[in-house]
């Protein structure tokens, strides 16, 4: 019922932004915030007394089982809410958070230049309530707010020297235009054929295929080999058959997953020549990647909505393939 009714909203929004703009999310997510807050307000405690003429506005909901780019999206949904109530966003991690997988500050900088110690001492702090992915809109002028917001958002000396490293080579004499594409790897299990299990659905690797190349014919862009296309996926299994089918495309070279568990970050845990923070730099890298194309292809997932608040809407086109939830 929830995906018949969701479709029936994408359905009748079609128009210039149809691709982006889907407002029955925005309802949902509206309704979701107001019931959490309702049960769970937000209030302002008394640390201390240091800094009375600010407010804080505490981040630490940042599990360690979500992806980076989970992490992300809440946090920028978080600064958007701390600047409409003129609260200073500071970013705590959880004491349990394991070292490579819930450490905000292994990829960026602090969003204050306040110290941590000093807010546990300030007189005005307010801990964020979990708002899970409340946030997640894909219309333009949401994607303009946010890529404001993630200019606020800068990575850390490590990963600015990363990404500076290796991304200019990942484009080198690639022909214009650049289309970007986003395949999710978890949204499948590998069990003799591509199954959905529990995200957005996205068609199978055939049809995913045939909607590349049609975009490729609609944008006027030679289809060659898949010289034009940067692949992004975490799944090695759609990496080689993607491949096949377009064996010029560019990808940035890593050890991927090769079955899906329920809980991605398990996958994570089975890779043997990487460790979970070098994959997150990986990932990092390939999601900024995905930003600097000149079209886009994907599904509903947390890359593709960091692409496009990094992007900031100067993709020539965007193309969210939807097809309801599993």
């Amino acid at each position: 019922m929830f995906n018949k009714v969701r479709q029936w909203f994408f359905a009748r929004t079609a128009g210039p932004l149809s691709r982006l703009n889907e407002p029955f999310y925005g309802v949902v997510n509206w309704l979701a915030n107001t019931i959490i807050l309702l049960f769970n307000p937000e209030r302002v405690t008394k640390l201390g007394n240091l800094h009375p003429d600010k407010t804080f506005y505490v981040i630490r909901d940042l599990p360690p089982y979500a992806g980076v780019a989970s992490w992300y999206d809440r946090v920028v949904g978080y600064m958007d809410r701390a600047e409409r109530k003129g609260w200073i966003p500071i970013v705590v991690p959880p004491p349990t958070a394991q070292p490579d997988l819930g450490d905000w500050y292994a990829y960026f900088k602090p969003l204050s230049n306040i110290p941590f110690q000093e807010v546990n001492h300030a007189q005005n702090v307010v801990f964020a309530v979990t708002h899970g992915v409340v946030y997640k809109r894909y219309n333009r002028r949401n994607i303009s707010r946010r890529h404001e917001l993630c200019k606020r958002i800068i990575f850390n000396d490590a990963l600015q020297h990363f990404i500076d490293e290796r991304f200019p080579a990942l484009f080198a004499d690639m022909p214009h235009p650049i289309i970007g594409v986003r395949f999710r790897g978890t949204d499948f299990r590998v069990a003799g054929n591509w199954r959905p299990i529990g995200h957005a659905r996205v068609p199978d690797i055939k049809e995913f295929c045939d909607t590349i190349e049609a975009d490729c014919r609609k944008w006027g862009v030679d289809v060659d080999g898949g010289a034009h296309i940067y692949l992004m996926t975490e799944e090695q299994e759609a990496l080689d058959a993607i491949c096949q089918r377009f064996p010029r495309c560019r990808y940035v070279v890593k050890e991927r997953f090769t079955n899906f568990d329920f809980k991605a970050y398990l996958c994570y845990k089975r890779l043997n020549t990487i460790t979970p923070t070098m994959n997150n730099f990986m990932y990092l890298l390939e999601m900024y990647a995905l930003s600097k194309c000149d079209y886009i292809i994907g599904g509903y997932n947390g890359g593709v909505l960091v692409a496009l608040n990094w992007n900031g809407n100067t993709y020539k086109d965007v193309h969210i393939l939807s097809t309801g939830t599993s």
